[in-house]
């Protein structure tokens, strides 16, 4: 009973190992190799039985029956080669197999080396078979004589070479699929196939060039007398060879054109996704020569790209997305220029009594919140958050991006934050000003940051004291008010003059008019 029980199991599993296998690219690359190499024997076959004049070659033989030798010998030797192929390949292939099912029992170098070599072994067990039987067919037509010998050897020789040369382009398209498994995960800048070079010319040698080479043969055969047959008794053969090379010509050609045009096109299409804006793009990597190593190189220089933007966006959330462009962009450097610009100083009122009596993380959340609509509504209209100066910000208009109304555009922004702000639990008085400033880059050469020195700014942060007190707490001075567009004026009231903290002079300061129906819709 459990020996029974133990065969059930069995039998389950290599069923399920058959369904798994069924559903690989190996079974095609079985059939697509193995077909192409029978139907190779069977043509070579073929035509020295029935297309190449093997009576002529010897009277005093019977050529039937020497042809027919032959032809049984092939014909076993085809049977018999087949089976010893599919075996010896499984066992040379099997650690692939075995790596597909199970990723991570098996050495990933071991395998990368084995599938990008299975085109090369996989030609020289192929070229191995046809080599034996070769041998073996050569022998028994030397029953014969020396002449039929050559002539068979010379065939199957042409034939057998044919048919490597295609068993190669046919296994390195049919093993991409696997390929580019193993290689997504490392590749090395290692010569694992041919160069594309050496394919090109092995290509045009042994598909068009070896059966214009037998046609040549065939002439120089009969003018020495090698082969006393006359050219009407050649010309089957020499027609069949040369639609050989045209057809076999063409099939090497497109399978060798399509394993260079392919990763080409890949790299083409990708690169057109990476100009519409696309940086998640990679290619498959699957040639273990010059292709692979662009492949490998394109998904370098991409991830070096995403890279260089993950630290834009981290950079630009810190300094302000304008400003990380420009240092992403230009070479930072000590010092500033005189810049006309417009300065939002945003402060929190209450914020030391809000800490006391709240919980540190409560504070926290509480001031993301706020600083959320004061970033958003900044950049909304083309400013730049400058610097948070703990439960303070500072926005600036016209720097390091020139506005032509800088001014328009922070008085803008500030009626915008005094509408978004109303029903937050955090309060902030805002003052808006505009003026001359030195911007650019202050500090050491080891640490520097991006900012604005200038009356501007003193000016902002006074006025956002006073804003604190009065309604709306939104204030700006007549100076800055005069700086802005005519629609911007209009939406704002002239108040009294007061003194600044810190000045001997009067500043005549204003604040929004009460929104009307039109600005609420």
């Amino acid at each position: 009973m459990c020996g029974f029980a133990v065969k059930v199991v069995s039998m389950q599993r290599l069923w399920r190992a058959i369904r798994w296998l069924g559903g690989t690219s190996w079974p095609l690359y079985t059939a697509a190799v193995l077909g192409t190499n029978l139907l190779a024997a069977v043509g070579v076959i073929a035509f020295l039985e029935f297309l190449l004049p093997l009576s002529v070659i010897d009277p005093d033989i019977i050529p039937l029956q020497v042809s027919g030798t032959v032809l049984g010998v092939g014909v076993a030797y085809i049977v018999v080669a087949a089976i010893i192929s599919i075996v010896t390949s499984f066992a040379l292939f099997r650690p692939v197999l075995d790596w597909q099912r199970h990723p991570d029992r098996h050495d990933p170098n071991m395998v990368r080396n084995l599938v990008m070599r299975i085109p090369f072994y996989q030609t020289v067990l192929t070229s191995l078979v046809w080599v034996v039987g070769i041998a073996i067919i050569t022998g028994f037509a030397t029953r014969g004589s020396s002449t039929l010998a050559i002539t068979v050897g010379v065939t199957t020789s042409l034939g057998g070479a044919m048919a490597a040369m295609v068993t190669y382009l046919e296994a390195e398209r049919l093993v991409r699929p696997v390929a580019a498994l193993v290689l997504a995960r490392r590749f090395e800048d290692s010569t694992l196939e041919p160069p594309v070079t050496y394919r090109l010319r092995s290509t045009w040698l042994l598909t068009s060039a070896a059966p214009i080479g037998g046609v040549l043969l065939l002439v120089w055969a009969h003018y020495t007398q090698f082969f006393p047959a006359s050219l009407a008794q050649l010309l089957p053969a020499i027609v069949v060879l040369c639609l050989t090379s045209l057809v076999l010509g063409f099939i090497g050609t497109t399978l060798v054109v399509m394993s260079v045009v392919d990763p080409i096109t890949e790299l083409q299409r990708a690169i057109y996704r990476v100009r519409r804006g696309e940086t998640d793009v990679a290619v498959d990597i699957y040639d273990g020569a010059e292709l692979g190593v662009l492949q490998a190189g394109f998904n370098e220089m991409m991830r070096g790209l995403q890279e260089r933007q993950r630290v834009r966006d981290i950079f630009g959330r810190y300094v302000g997305m304008e400003v990380a462009r420009r240092a992403l962009e230009e070479r930072p450097e000590l010092g500033g220029e005189d810049r006309e610009v417009a300065v939002i100083f945003v402060d929190v009122i209450g914020s030391t009594t809000f800490a006391v009596t709240h919980e540190p993380e409560e504070v926290v959340v509480e001031l993301n919140k706020f600083f959320e609509h004061v970033v958003a509504v900044v950049h909304r209209n083309k400013g730049i958050i400058n610097k948070f100066q703990g439960d303070a910000a500072l926005a600036v208009f016209g720097a390091p991006i020139t506005l032509s109304d800088a001014a328009g555009h922070a008085l803008k922004a500030a009626r915008e934050l005094r509408q978004e702000l109303q029903h937050m639990r955090l309060q902030a008085g805002i003052g808006v000003a505009a003026g001359h400033v030195v911007a650019g880059h202050i500090g050491g050469h080891d640490r520097f940051e991006y900012t604005v020195i200038g009356d501007a700014v003193n000016t902002a942060a006074r006025l956002t004291e006073i804003a604190k007190g009065t309604p709306g707490r939104v204030i700006t001075n007549a100076s800055t008010l005069a700086k802005a567009n005519e629609a911007e004026q209009a939406r704002w009231t002239l108040m009294k003059s007061v003194e600044l903290r810190g000045r001997n002079m009067m500043t005549q300061i204003a604040r929004p008019i009460r929104p009307t129906l039109a600005d609420r819709s």
